[in-house]
C-alpha cells in the first residue's frame, strides 16, 4: 500500500535485535527474582528498611533504621552489603528488563506513534538507573560517617531517591503495558477483513485519487478505498514533502484560475457507482419537527423525488428518509429452511407514505416516539439511570484502584505518612503529610532546565540559529521529570492530606466513625449531587424555548410580536457545567484518598475483589450498549420502521418491523429501490486532528449507505464487507435503523461544529446517542497487511478505553473505531454531501432550528461548501433574495389590526432559487454536455401569507410554530399534522419554482435516476 496516509509498514526486524531484547528482558527478570529471594553469598536488610533509609534525611532517623533492622547486629555492614547487591544485581536487573521491554516495543508495536513512545521510554531508562547509582553512592558515604551529625549525604540521597521513584513507577507501568499488549496480540487470533465478494481470496484496497484519475480503473468495486494522504506529527516530513517526479507540476496546473480544482478533485471523490446526476434531494436535521416537515414536502414533491438519483438525509430528515426506504424495501429475512419468513411490503414509490396512507397514520400515532405511555417513560428513565450507574460505577472503581495503588506505594516509599491520616490515628499532624524538603528536587530540576536554556541562549546570542532539537528535548525532559517528582512527592500527598483533614475536622462534630464511614457518606452525597447536576446542566443547555415577546417589538416585526430564543446566558451554563465537573472530581479524589488511607484495613476479599472487578468489567462491558444509543434506536424503529401489509383479518394496514427478530442491515435493506432515489444517511465522525478536519469543525463527514460507508477523510469500505468484518456486537450498529439513529445523535461527547463545554458531562453520564463503528482507514491497513499478529485487533467490545477517550476529547483518524454522531455536527442540511455527489439540480428542505431572522444553517453550509469543496453558491438572481425568507418581510395580510400578531412572523417567500458553481465542468448525464453550473432550490420552513387557513389558525394559537424547540420530541397528533401540512405547502411551492426553472431553461422531463429521456 504505497503512499498510504496511515502507512505503518510491517518492517523486517533483525533477529539479533529481537534476541538481544528477549535476553535482556529474561536476564533482568531472573536477576530481580533472584535478588528478591535473598541470594546466599551476601545478606541484606529484610523488610522495607532499605527504602526507609533512602528517605531518612537525618542521622538520627538513619541510626534508628540501622539499629532496628531485623537480621543485623546494629552495624552498617548489613546495609552496605545491601548496597553492593543493589549495584551488582538489582539495578542492572531492572535496567535490563526495562530496556528489553521498551526494545521489544520499538521493534513490534505497530504504529509509528507508539514506537516513538517506546523509544522515548528507552532513552529515559538510564535516568532512574543513574539516579539509583548516585543515591547508593551517597548512602554508602553516609553509612561510613553515621555517627556524625549532621550527615548531608543522607539529604542528597533522598533527593535522588525521589527522582528515581518518580520515573521508575511510570516506566514499569509502561513496560508492563507493552508486554501485555504484545503478548495478547501474539496469542489471540488476529483480525482480518472479509470481502463481500466470495470470489476474492482477500479484499481489494484502492486509492481514491487513483480511482478518480483512472490509474486504478481495473478495480471497479474495491472493498476498501483509501482517502488522500494526511501527514501526522510523528512522521518524517521529507517523506511527504518530496515532490513526485511523475506527477503534474506545471505552472499552468497551479494557476489561480484552477486553484480550487485540485482540492475539488480530492474532496469530491465518491465511491464507484455514485455517478453525477441531474437531480438530488437533501433533507435537514431537526428531530421530529424536521421529520414531519420532510414528510409533507416529499409528498408534494413526489414527482421530482421519483426522478432524483440521491436522497441525502440528516438527523430528523433521516427519520422520514429511513421510513420511506424501509417501507419500500423488498428484502426478506429467510427462515432456517430457506423460505421467506417475512412478506415484502405492498407500497410502491408512487404511493408510499401518501397523504392518508397507513404508514403516515402509523407515524402520526407514534409521533411521541421517545416515550408516550407512563410505562415507556419509566423505561426511558431506567435507560438513563442504567447508563449513569455503569459510567459512574466504572469511574468509581478506577479511583478506588488508584487509591489502593497509592496505599501500597506510600506504605513502602515513605513520601507521606498514611498512618497518622487514618481516622483512628493518634496525634494527627498536618505537617506530616509532606515529605521534608520535597520541593527542593523539584525546584532544582526546574532551575536546571532554565539554566540549560538560558545558558545556551547567552552562548548563541550573536547567532541567528534557532534552538537545536537536542536542546529542546533536554529542556522538555528536565521539565517533565520535575513535574513527575512533584506529582509523587507533593501533589498526591497533598490531595490525600486535604481530604483526610476534612475527615478529621468533621470528626469533631461527631459525623465520622473510626472506620471512615463518613467518607463514604460524603462520597454518596457527592455522587447524588453530581448526577442531579449533570442532568440539570444537560437540560439547561439543551432546552431552547421559542416564544413570543409581547412587550418588545423586534426589528422584523410590524408593531406586533417578535420571536426570541429564551436560553440561559453562556456564563451561567459554563459555571453550572464546571461546578458539576468539580463535583465529579471532588467525589473521585475523595474516594481515592479514602482508599489510599484505609485500603490496608480492608478485608482481603475487597482488596482483591475491587481491582479484579475493574479488570473484568473493563473487558466485558460495552459502553455503547449501556448508553442511550440502543434505546434511541429502538424508539425510532418503533415509530418509523413500518411497511404496508395485509393484516391477519385481511385488511391492509401498517405493520411495524419486528425490532428483535428482523434486523435491517444496510445491505440489503438500504439497497436502492427501482424508481426511488438512493438513500444516504449523513453522519459525522469525531476527529480532533487539524490535518483532517475543516476549520473550526473537529469532525469529518461520514455516511451510511447500502454500497459504501465512510467519507473523504476516513476512506470508504464496501458495506457488505463491513458487515461481514465487524463483530456481532458492533454489527448491530450497521443497520438502517441504527444509521437513522446515528445520523440524529444530537447528544454526544463530540459534537463537531456544535462543540460545547458540556461534552465531558455527557461522556461522564453516558447520556449520548452516538456509537463507535469500525474505521475504514484502519480496515484498509488490516486488509493490506493483515491478518498479522502485531497489528491492533478490531475490538469486539467498546471497552472503558473508549469512554476515557471521550473524556479526554482526543480522536485520532487511525484508531480501529470511530465515534459517529449527528450529521448536523458537520453540516445540518446535508448540502455539502449532495454537492460532493455532483447533482445539477438540488432541492434542499430546511426544517432546522434556526433562530430568526436569518437562515444561519444555510449560511454555514454555503461557507463549508466553499471551504471543503471550492463550490460557490449564490442567490443573486432577481427575486431570489435570501432576505425574503426573513420573518416580517412579507406584505401585511389584511385586515392588519386583527392579523398583527401574524404579520410580524410572515416571510415574503419560503422558497428561493440559487446558482451552484462547481470548480470544473461535470457530466451530469451521459447525453448532455458537461457544465459547471447547477441550481439549488432552497425550501425554508416558515410562515407565508398564502398558507392554508388551517395553518394560519394553528400558527395563531401556537406562537412558536414552526420553530418549536428541537428538544421537543413529544409531538401530539395536532403538532404532527400541522408540521406535515406546512411541509406539504412548502413542497408545493418548491415544485412550482422547480417547474418554472425547468421551463425557463428548457430542461426536459427527467426519468428515474436523473438521466434525461
Amino acid at each position: 500500500m504505497p503512499n498510504a496516509p496511515t502507512q505503518s509498514r510491517l518492517r523486517e526486524v533483525p533477529g539479533w535485535a529481537v534476541g538481544l531484547c528477549l535476553f535482556g528482558l529474561a536476564a533482568g527478570l531472573y536477576v530481580i527474582i533472584w535478588y528478591s529471594v535473598d541470594p546466599p553469598f551476601l545478606d541484606r536488610p529484610s523488610g522495607n528498611a532499605e527504602v526507609l533509609l533512602q528517605f531518612a534525611t537525618t542521622a538520627e532517623r538513619a541510626r534508628a533504621i540501622v539499629h532496628g533492622a531485623e537480621g543485623g547486629d546494629g552495624s552498617t555492614l548489613l546495609f552496605q552489603d545491601g548496597l553492593v547487591l543493589d549495584w551488582c544485581m538489582f539495578i542492572p536487573g531492572y535496567a535490563a528488563a526495562l530496556a528489553g521491554a521498551f526494545g521489544l516495543g520499538h521493534l513490534f508495536l505497530y504504529r509509528e506513534s507508539t514506537r516513538l513512545w517506546a523509544r522515548r521510554a528507552l532513552v529515559l531508562t538510564p535516568v532512574p538507573v543513574v539516579a539509583d547509582c548516585v543515591e547508593n553512592l551517597f548512602l554508602w558515604r553516609a553509612l561510613n560517617r553515621l555517627d556524625a551529625d549532621p550527615v548531608p549525604d543522607l539529604t542528597r540521597a533522598a533527593f535522588f531517591a525521589q527522582v528515581k521513584w518518580a520515573l521508575v513507577v511510570p516506566l514499569v507501568a509502561a513496560a508492563v503495558l507493552i508486554l501485555v499488549t504484545l503478548y495478547c496480540r501474539r496469542v489471540l487470533d488476529p483480525s482480518f477483513v472479509r470481502s463481500a465478494r466470495e470470489d476474492r481470496p482477500r479484499p481489494v484496497v484502492a486509492h481514491a485519487h487513483r480511482l478518480a484519475d483512472g490509474t486504478e480503473s481495473q478495480w471497479s468495486d474495491p472493498d476498501v478505498i483509501l482517502p488522500p494522504a494526511a501527514p501526522h506529527d510523528w512522521e518524517p516530513r521529507p517523506e511527504w514533502t518530496a515532490p513526485d517526479a511523475a506527477g503534474p507540476h506545471r505552472a499552468e496546473d497551479r494557476s489561480p484560475k484552477d486553484g480550487p480544482v485540485p482540492r475539488w478533485r480530492t474532496r469530491a471523490y465518491q465511491p464507484p457507482g455514485r455517478h453525477p446526476a441531474e437531480l438530488g434531494f437533501c433533507v435537514s436535521g431537526g428531530g421530529i419537527r424536521s421529520a414531519s416537515v420532510t414528510l409533507g414536502a416529499l409528498q408534494a414533491l413526489r414527482a421530482q423525488l421519483l426522478e432524483a438519483r440521491y436522497l441525502v438525509s440528516v438527523s430528523g430528515g433521516g427519520y422520514t428518509a429511513g421510513a420511506f426506504q424501509l417501507a419500500l424495501t423488498d428484502a426478506r429475512r429467510r427462515a432456517p429452511d430457506g423460505s421467506p419468513s417475512v412478506r415484502p411490503g405492498l407500497a410502491n414509490p408512487a404511493d408510499v407514505f401518501a397523504p392518508g396512507s397507513p404508514e403516515e397514520d402509523h407515524i402520526r400515532r407514534h409521533a411521541k416516539y421517545l416515550a408516550d405511555a407512563p410505562k415507556e417513560k419509566v423505561f426511558a428513565a431506567g435507560a438513563v439511570l442504567r447508563g449513569m450507574a455503569v459510567s459512574f460505577g466504572m469511574l468509581a472503581l478506577v479511583f478506588a484502584v488508584a487509591g489502593q495503588f497509592l496505599h501500597q506505594f506510600y506504605s513502602h516509599v515513605p513520601l507521606t505518612e498514611l498512618r497518622p491520616l487514618a481516622a483512628d490515628g493518634e496525634g494527627f499532624d498536618p505537617s506530616l503529610h509532606l515529605y521534608p524538603n520535597a520541593w527542593q528536587p523539584v525546584l532544582a530540576l526546574f532551575g536546571l532546565a532554565g539554566l540549560v536554556s538560558v545558558g545556551y541562549a547567552f552562548a548563541r546570542a550573536g547567532s541567528d540559529a534557532s534552538r537545536p532539537a537536542w536542546l529542546r528535548s533536554t529542556v522538555n525532559t528536565l521539565t517533565g521529570l520535575a513535574l513527575a517528582v512533584a506529582m509523587y512527592s507533593v501533589v498526591l500527598p497533598s490531595v490525600i492530606w486535604f481530604f483526610s483533614s476534612l475527615a478529621h475536622k468533621a470528626d469533631k462534630g461527631g459525623y465520622w466513625d473510626d472506620s471512615g464511614t463518613g467518607v463514604a457518606l460524603l462520597g454518596a452525597i457527592t455522587a447524588a449531587a453530581t448526577a442531579l447536576g449533570t442532568w440539570f446542566t444537560a437540560v439547561h443547555k439543551t432546552v431552547k424555548r421559542v416564544r413570543p415577546d409581547g412587550e418588545q417589538a423586534g426589528p422584523f416585526s410590524r408593531g406586533g410580536t417578535s420571536l426570541v430564543t429564551q436560553v440561559g446566558t453562556s456564563w451561567v451554563k459554563a459555571v453550572v457545567c464546571w461546578l458539576v465537573l468539580l463535583l465529579v472530581a471532588f467525589f473521585g479524589l475523595a474516594l481515592m484518598s479514602w482508599a489510599a488511607v484505609y485500603a490496608g484495613t480492608w478485608h482481603p476479599a475487597w482488596q482483591w475483589g475491587v481491582p479484579i472487578a475493574l479488570i473484568v468489567l473493563t473487558l466485558v462491558i460495552d459502553q455503547t450498549t449501556f448508553s442511550l444509543h440502543p434505546f434511541y434506536r429502538q424508539r425510532l424503529a418503533g415509530a418509523f420502521a413500518v411497511r404496508r401489509a395485509v393484516l391477519k383479518d385481511g385488511s391492509v394496514g401498517a405493520l411495524p418491523y419486528d425490532y428483535n427478530n428482523e434486523p435491517t442491515p444496510l445491505t440489503p435493506y438500504a439497497q436502492r429501490v427501482e424508481g426511488f432515489p438512493q438513500v444516504i444517511f449523513a453522519a459525522s465522525a469525531a476527529v480532533s486532528l487539524r490535518n483532517r478536519t475543516a476549520p473550526g469543525r473537529p469532525a469529518v463527514p461520514f455516511t451510511f449507505a447500502s454500497d459504501y460507508c465512510g467519507g473523504p477523510d476516513t476512506g470508504w469500505i464496501r458495506t457488505g464487507t463491513l458487515q461481514k468484518t465487524a463483530p456481532a456486537l458492533i454489527g448491530r450498529d450497521l443497520t438502517v435503523q441504527s444509521a437513522v439513529a446515528v445520523s440524529g445523535a444530537a447528544f454526544a461527547s463530540a459534537m463537531g461544529s456544535q462543540t460545547m463545554f458540556m461534552e465531558r458531562l455527557l461522556a461522564l453520564s453516558n447520556v449520548r446517542l452516538g456509537t463507535w463503528v469500525p474505521n475504514p482507514l484502519y480496515l484498509a491497513e488490516l486488509a493490506t497487511y493483515g491478518p498479522n499478529r502485531i497489528m491492533p485487533r478490531l475490538p469486539r467490545v467498546r471497552r472503558l478505553r473508549y469512554q476515557l477517550q471521550e473524556l479526554v476529547g482526543r480522536y485520532a483518524d487511525t484508531t480501529p473505531l470511530l465515534l459517529c454522531t449527528d450529521g448536523g455536527h458537520f453540516d445540518n442540511l446535508g448540502l455539502v454531501e449532495m454537492l460532493r455527489l455532483r447533482c445539477r439540480t438540488v432541492y434542499v428542505i430546511d426544517a432546522s432550528g434556526d433562530s430568526p431572522p436569518l437562515a444561519t444553517t444555510l449560511a454555514q453550509a454555503i461557507t463549508l461548501a466553499y471551504e471543503d469543496l471550492g463550490v460557490r453558491i449564490t442567490f443573486d438572481e432577481e427575486g431570489q433574495d435570501l432576505l425574503n425568507l426573513v420573518p416580517g418581510s412579507a406584505k401585511p395580510l389584511a385586515p392588519e389590526v386583527p392579523m398583527a400578531s401574524l404579520n410580524g412572523r410572515f416571510s415574503a417567500t419560503c422558497v428561493v432559487r440559487g446558482t451552484i458553481e462547481y470548480p470544473e465542468p461535470v457530466q451530469f448525464s451521459p447525453d448532455a454536455p458537461a457544465s459547471a453550473l447547477g441550481t439549488i432550490i432552497f425550501v425554508k420552513a416558515g410562515l407565508t401569507p398564502d398558507m392554508p387557513y388551517e395553518l394560519l389558525s394553528y400558527a395563531l394559537r401556537e406562537k412558536a410554530f414552526p420553530r418549536q424547540a428541537t428538544f421537543d420530541q413529544w409531538f401530539d397528533h395536532a403538532q404532527f399534522d400541522a408540521y406535515r401540512a406546512l411541509g406539504h405547502h412548502l413542497g408545493t411551492k418548491a415544485a412550482e419554482v422547480g417547474r418554472a426553472h425547468e421551463a425557463k431553461c428548457g430542461i426536459k422531463h427527467r426519468g428515474s435516476g436523473g438521466a434525461p429521456r
